[in-house]
């Protein structure tokens, strides 16, 4: 954890680390729980989702685990927390599925509601939502094949095999490889980190078997655009009532902010600021009208560069 206005090559405040917190490598998501002042992390490898005390440090034991036969996870790979409803939410590309818990869920517990199936259209999902206010849950979601490729909204209780409610995604919304998503609460308004342009392959395996067609590329560097100035990734929003091949309201882009593909976005709403963070650090941009309702598409877009 740094401090809100860290700047530079500085430490951190507060480091979580060592074998008592269970944590280990290919962590790809974190939510804050700023309600009830708890961090949750998904944690890939052992299939769990962990929950600690915000002023946690040091090699500390988490407040909860969920983990077990029972949860059905197999590889968590993205979390977020709806502190008013009472719900932990977590994305895991092996089961293809949305998982929502109790959010004081521990140890071996089964879900409250799983979305899976062939209608949701999901399969690497890589980012997750909730909007409390909407009552919806917005997950990004990839394929191999460019097929199906966005964001996927459903309704906050939706439960199996279920289509979304909407779907951004095609040509125009420029969308193809990218992370983690973000909810403004006060507008609705959606915020999707990009790394890069490039389509992305699909995942090597699936639960205990490869998928088919799958090749690896020595030259296609999954985490980092350095030196892709062409196919560079950016912070793309589009507003709540955004549905099928539309463009982003908004773009965070251009090498002359620092931002070198884009793997994660967080919201302070509350100072205006987009936290970001990619193959060369954090950034920080204070963007005011990011958080207003934005215009439609075909409108004057707001880019910054």
């Amino acid at each position: 954890m740094f401090a809100r206005l860290a700047n530079g090559n500085v430490a951190p405040k507060r480091v979580i680390e060592g074998q008592a917190t269970n944590l280990s490598r290919t962590m790809h998501g974190i939510a804050y729980d700023a309600i009830h002042d708890e961090i949750v992390i998904p944690v890939a490898l052992s299939g769990a989702v962990l929950v600690f005390k915000a002023d946690a440090s040091g090699e500390v034991p988490p407040l909860r685990a969920i983990q077990g036969t029972r949860t059905r996870l197999v590889r968590p790979h993205t979390v977020a927390v709806d502190p008013v409803n009472n719900e932990i939410l977590t994305a895991d590309p092996s089961m293809r599925a949305i998982v929502v818990f109790e959010r004081m869920a521990n140890g071996n517990v089964a879900p409250k509601r799983v979305i899976s199936g062939p209608k949701t259209g999901l399969l690497d999902i890589v980012g997750l939502d909730v909007d409390p206010i909407r009552n919806v849950i917005v997950a990004s979601s990839r394929k191999g094949n460019g097929d199906k490729v966005g964001l996927f909204v459903f309704d906050r209780l939706a439960n199996g095999d279920v289509e979304p409610k909407q779907f951004i995604g095609g040509p125009n919304s420029k969308l193809a490889h990218f992370r983690q998503v973000a909810i403004d609460p006060a507008t609705g308004n959606i915020f999707l980190a990009q790394q890069n342009t490039r389509m992305k392959q699909m995942e090597a395996y699936v639960l205990d078997k490869p998928r088919e067609g799958f090749k690896a590329k020595d030259d296609d560097d999954d985490d980092s655009d350095s030196g892709h100035l062409d196919t560079m990734g950016f912070i793309a929003v589009y507003a709540p009532d955004d549905n099928g091949d539309v463009p982003p309201r908004a773009i965070i882009k251009g090498p002359g902010i620092r931002l070198a593909g884009a793997a994660g976005v967080a919201l302070n709403p509350k100072k205006k600021e987009i936290i970001t963070v990619g193959g060369n650090g954090f950034q920080t941009f204070l963007l005011p009208d990011f958080f207003k309702p934005l215009k439609k598409p075909g409108g004057t877009a707001m880019i910054r560069d």
